[in-house]
């Protein structure tokens, strides 16, 4: 999960609501706030609260939103039909630097989605058997990725971050924050974070890389009837696995060398929309549509965006992000409208 960024940032630019004349449409970093007419002006300083921020009781009082929160919780709206994405406010302190994370001073936290049971399968954790990279949202770094620059989009999967591992010859499983312990007699195919284990391509190829490497780590998403509200078209409780990254001692594999050793082997992937000259709004209309996986389901979650060889940005380190389809934030289990 993507960590609580609440940046002091300006208004990129304003513009008249379709269908309220006493409203506006700021646009701040990647994101659409409606405002009151005349309430702000382009260039402005402004803190910018995103979706999901939770907001403490004292403060959205301040504010004047409490009564537009879900237990506090900022949620995406459609305000008179415009989408709108979160909160903004004039910053407490106008000599703020711009890109300065104030979340700590306003005593903001990010919301958590509550845990579900734990199988008591936790095992204890190998330093070598890393968790995945922290996937920031695009809408807060619109500028990391820069025009032009040719980018990786696949699809952003709804089910539950999976790494399996050889390390030092062993086999590892695990969700994205806990190693589970292996099943007893094998019994992989039950277990969701052990049954890509069950599947002979994956198999095949974390143990032949894993007879050359100390370190290699298979990163991919478990998805299916019995994980999230999306299934992908899987009934009757089955699950299905694709990956999507790879680490090999201590490195992370260019798109090109990871979808070549899937494709030796046949292990899925996430389906791959295009490689692009990277456009923000371009962007944005990939990640509308129907998935890619299981006929047209349901709709695309979003995408994942990278560029085609690794590197690493000053602010967010590894530059890979994520940018959430418009249709899925405003989903009947995600949203709200006042319409």
């Amino acid at each position: 999960m993507s960590s609580l960024i609440v940046p002091v940032a300006t208004i990129d630019a304003i513009v008249p609501h379709s269908n309220a004349d006493a409203l506006e449409l700021a646009h701040v970093l990647g994101w659409q706030v409606v405002i009151r007419k005349g309430e702000y002006s382009i260039g402005d300083k402004i803190v910018y609260f995103p979706p999901d921020t939770v907001l403490p009781l004292e403060l959205s009082e301040r504010f004047g939103v409490t009564k537009y929160l879900s237990k506090q919780r900022l949620r995406c709206a459609k305000l008179r039909g415009e989408p709108s994405f979160g909160l903004i406010v004039r910053p407490d302190d106008a000599f703020w630097d711009i890109g300065r994370n104030v979340a700590d001073w306003y005593g903001v936290t990010k919301y958590e989605p509550p845990l579900r049971a734990s199988a008591g399968d936790a095992e204890m954790e190998h330093p070598l058997f890393c968790g995945y990279t922290e996937i920031e949202n695009m809408r807060n770094y619109p500028d990391i990725l820069q025009e032009g620059e040719t980018v990786l989009v696949s699809e952003k999967i709804h089910g539950t971050s999976c790494r399996i591992g050889m390390i030092e010859g062993e086999r590892m499983a695990g969700s994205k924050a806990v190693r589970r312990k292996r099943p007893f007699d094998d019994a992989f195919v039950g277990n969701t974070y052990w049954f890509p284990w069950s599947l002979a391509p994956v198999r095949d190829m974390l143990e032949a890389l894993g007879a050359e490497h100390r370190q290699v780590i298979v990163f991919g998403e478990v998805y299916g009837s019995r994980i999230q509200s999306f299934n992908y078209g899987l009934g009757n409780g089955r699950i299905s696995f694709r990956a999507f990254d790879m680490l090999v001692d201590g490195k992370y594999l260019d798109w090109p060398e990871f979808l070549g050793l899937c494709e030796q082997y046949g292990v899925d992937v996430v389906p791959q929309l295009n490689a692009i000259p990277f456009s923000l709004a371009e962007i944005r209309l990939l990640s509308e549509g129907p998935t890619l996986v299981g006929e047209g389901a349901h709709i695309r979650e979003g995408v994942v965006v990278r560029p085609i060889r690794e590197r690493i940005s000053p602010k967010i380190g590894r530059v890979i992000l994520k940018y959430v389809s418009d249709s899925y934030l405003f989903g009947s289990k995600t949203d709200y409208t006042d319409r």
